[in-house]
């Protein structure tokens, strides 16, 4: 099993906010950004298919959103998240027309990596994160959706940034 978080804070952007950083995220709303497709997912848009990359944002979108509730607002910061990579537990419609011989009975290990940056209004970095996950073991794949392993990531994720922006403004740093 691949897990890895990652937040780290820019030292230019720590330097300048080191007092104020918890602050800023106290005081400042969250919005999310549209969510971007990172270059190597981009180019298995003919294997997965340029709807399923929608299908994608709108469940990582939901999920940060979940998260990010009591912080959600406007003119304030910014999360900007892409999904780097991403892999299905059973074909996608793209994949099955591509491939005659395959099935939605077929199935494998799925997953997902994603980046994040949250920029206070002032353009400065307050965080970063990095976050992978894939399943270690195929036994489960026989009972999951098209993405239920990118899903947990997904859903993983979102928990971690909210907790760590939670923990931001409880700490004040």
């Amino acid at each position: 099993m691949l897990r890895l978080m990652t937040k780290t804070f820019s030292l230019a952007a720590a330097a300048a906010l080191s007092l104020s950083a918890g602050a800023a995220l106290a005081a400042e709303p969250v919005s999310i950004a549209p969510i971007q497709i990172g270059d190597a997912l981009a180019a298995r848009a003919d294997e997965i298919g340029e709807r399923e990359f929608d299908r994608l944002k709108e469940i990582l979108r939901s999920d940060l959103e979940r998260e990010l509730a009591g912080h959600l607002g406007e003119n304030g910061s910014v999360l900007h998240v892409t999904i780097i990579d991403a892999d299905p537990n059973r074909p996608t419609m793209a994949a099955l027309a591509a491939r005659p011989g395959l099935s939605m009975e077929s199935f494998g290990i799925g997953g997902a990596s994603l980046a994040a940056e949250l920029v206070s209004s002032s353009g400065a970095t307050l965080q970063t994160y990095s976050y992978a996950w894939r399943s270690h073991t195929i036994s489960n794949a026989a009972y999951a959706s098209t993405w239920s392993d990118a899903r947990r990531t997904f859903n993983r994720f979102a928990a971690e940034i909210g907790d760590s922006i939670d923990t931001g403004i409880a700490d004040g740093s």
